[in-house]
């Protein structure tokens, strides 16, 4: 012990002194001791100190500091604020505490936003929003827009949109105005199981008070996804629906969506006239393991979203892994196969996988699967009816023709009809309810494709690419097949091709700005997003974002991580949920800088909507996006 005592001590007393000041500036007002203003609300008066309503107050420290004639004053009136709200912001002044309720909160949030009490604003607004339900959030949607409260603005306008099918039956609902109606249903995450729901609450809105809103009906119908629309249903419209029937201006909004089904060649350009987007929630893109360099083994994944143009990271696998195939089946991502990095004795070695995992974007975890019945990396996987494809690949030692699907029902993997040609690094899609598996490498570059009946459980070839194609992207939309980039074993490509199953025909389209291979792609909000990959010189960590309507590309954040990409995917968001989602995966490393980016995209609608990227003459122009935090090779990005 020291010989010499400390001569000194700071003592820290900030709790017990903060209440016993509270506590005596609350008996100084009570008792009217120093009170050095009044504020006047009709015939009541409340005695208060300039100094403590400052403190908590902008508006009192500009009326009590400033210029104004209050400065010099011992009573203040106030015209526009209720006498209950202003006694409990100064009692909130004194004690730090504040009673909100439903009878009160409708007087206090206005108080409170008047006199920039921001604490007590911000648990009005909390409060509020734990209140939302289908009856009463329009009109807190209104309150809050009334009063600048952006975030409860936000938090009823999502509620409304996720709650649809509830909302449109209240009596708030029926009583929007014209505008806000079209807000609401023009919303792209506005979550309805079929487009249906939206039509037959516009209906519902206008039968309310048909003599005053019929003259509304061809305007909101244009917020009708009508493409989405079965031909079935847009005929009985046309024909049984006399409000339709009777206006011009509708029924050729839906000769549009007609057309739009019977002449699938001409649907990028109804994107212009007629909304052909699935509903959703915001959108987001996964990217999934992959590689760093010839040795770093990835991991870790991360979640973009295009609202804000940021990444953030989420719960890693379980193993280091590249290679592997991804999908989204029942709201949960699967990563299948693949080369996989363990440890034995301080010693990494790499092996080929059957193994499966899970990932849940509730609680943002990992789970095993039952394994496959092969190893199998720069596999294809894809969903069809619910079930999980996982086709071809490469074992260590063979190229695969093998197909099996996992049944989630029964928890286990049942085989299939095997391809007509062993396919590794190559990229797979559905369109239309057929499975087609793309190019790849079986033991040579192929540029032949062939397609999956599950209704026949056979494959059959179909017209091949111009290009053979390794290790490339390909995407889904407006019924055409798009493959992007990739290595012929020759050069990296930058060209892109369209496929129409209908003419069973490829189209060259214009190429990117620069080659990619072990590219991942995913088409997110009508954009094809190109992630990751070689430029044949160094692995990219760029984002390109392409928007075929404006015929132009966008810039992008950068992935936390550079990768080339293994496994890219497309679908959407709504509280993480992935019911509508695009699938990608890309694919394998073969020349030690190229490898296989394959994306397919399927989306659903109530209307059976199939997408995919289409590059055209007229919609062809590649721009660069920014750049991803670091590089990754032999990713998977998910679009979600």
């Amino acid at each position: 012990m020291d010989q010499q005592a400390q001569s000194y001590m700071l003592a820290s007393l900030t709790r017990p002194h903060s209440e016993q000041l509270l506590q005596g500036l609350q008996l100084l007002r009570q008792d009217h001791e120093l009170c050095d203003i009044v504020l006047r609300v009709g015939d009541a008066k409340i005695h208060a100190h300039k100094v403590v309503l400052a403190s908590i107050s902008p508006y009192f420290k500009a009326m009590f500091t400033g210029n104004l004639s209050e400065k010099e004053t011992s009573e203040v009136e106030f015209q526009c604020v209720d006498e209950a709200a202003l006694q409990a912001i100064v009692e909130y002044a004194y004690t730090g505490t504040v009673f909100i309720s439903q009878e009160t909160v409708e007087s206090l949030l206005p108080a409170a936003n008047l006199l920039q009490v921001k604490l007590v604003l911000k648990e009005c607004c909390s409060f509020l929003e734990s209140q939302l339900d289908a009856g009463n959030c329009i009109g807190i949607s209104r309150f809050a827009e009334t009063y600048g409260c952006h975030d409860l603005c936000l938090a009823a306008t999502k509620f409304i949109c996720q709650n649809f099918e509830e909302v449109c039956q209240t009596e708030e609902f029926f009583e929007l105005t014209r505008a806000e109606l079209d807000e609401i249903v023009s919303n792209d995450c506005l979550k309805v199981v079929t487009e249906e729901t939206v039509f037959y609450a516009l209906e519902s809105w206008i039968k309310y008070d048909v003599t005053e809103r019929q003259q509304y009906l061809a305007q909101l119908l244009h917020c009708v996804r009508l493409p989405l629309l079965s031909v079935k249903f847009l005929t009985r419209l046309y024909e049984a629906n006399h409000l339709i029937r009777d206006d011009h201006a509708c029924k050729h909004l839906l000769n549009e969506a007609l057309k739009y089904h019977f002449m699938p060649e001409h649907r990028l350009s109804y994107q212009t006239v007629l909304s052909t987007r699935s509903r959703c929630a915001p959108k987001v893109l996964l990217a999934v393991g992959g590689k760093a360099g010839l040795f770093a083994t990835l991991e870790s994944m991360e979640m973009y979203f295009p609202q804000t143009d940021s990444w953030i990271g989420l719960a890693p696998l379980s193993v280091p892994r590249y290679e592997f195939g991804v999908a989204v089946l029942d709201q949960k991502v699967y990563v299948v196969g693949g080369i996989a990095t363990h440890m034995r004795q301080g010693i990494s070695y790499r092996r080929h996988e059957s193994t499966v995992e899970r990932w849940d974007p509730d609680s943002n975890t990992w789970s095993t699967v039952e394994r496959m019945a092969e190893c199998r990396s720069t596999l294809g996987v894809v969903v069809l009816a619910g079930e999980l494809y996982a086709l071809g690949g490469y074992d260590g030692q063979y190229y695969l023709q093998s197909v099996e699907k996992y049944v989630p029902k029964v928890k286990e993997w049942q085989p299939v009809a095997p391809m007509t040609k062993s396919r590794s690094c190559f990229a797979t899609a559905v369109l239309d309810g057929m499975v087609y598996a793309i190019g790849g490498y079986g033991p040579a570059h192929m540029n032949s494709v062939e397609r999956y009946d599950p209704s026949k459980d056979a494959w059959e070839m179909v017209a091949p690419m111009a290009d053979k194609r390794i290790n490339f992207g390909v995407g889904v939309m407006l019924g055409f097949i798009f493959v992007v980039g990739g290595h012929n074993g020759v050069s990296h490509l930058s060209s892109i091709e369209r496929y129409d199953p209908h003419q069973n025909h490829w189209t060259a389209c214009r190429p990117m700005n620069e080659p990619r291979t072990g590219v991942g792609s995913a088409i997110v909000d009508n954009y094809l997003y190109v992630v990751g990959g070689h430029s044949g010189s160094s692995y990219l960590n760029t984002v390109q974002r392409y928007n075929p309507i404006t015929d132009s590309w966008l810039d992008s954040s950068g992935m936390i991580g550079l990768r080339r990409a293994r496994h890219c995917r497309g679908s959407r968001q709504a509280s993480l949920l992935l019911d509508e989602c695009a699938r990608l995966a890309t694919g394998d490393h073969r020349d030690g800088q190229s490898e296989k980016g394959r994306v397919w995209v399927e989306e659903r609608s109530g209307a059976d909507h199939h997408g995919s990227c289409q590059e055209d003459d007229h919609y062809c122009c590649w721009t660069t996006t920014r750049t991803l935090p670091f590089y990754r090779g032999l990713t998977k990005a998910q679009a979600r």
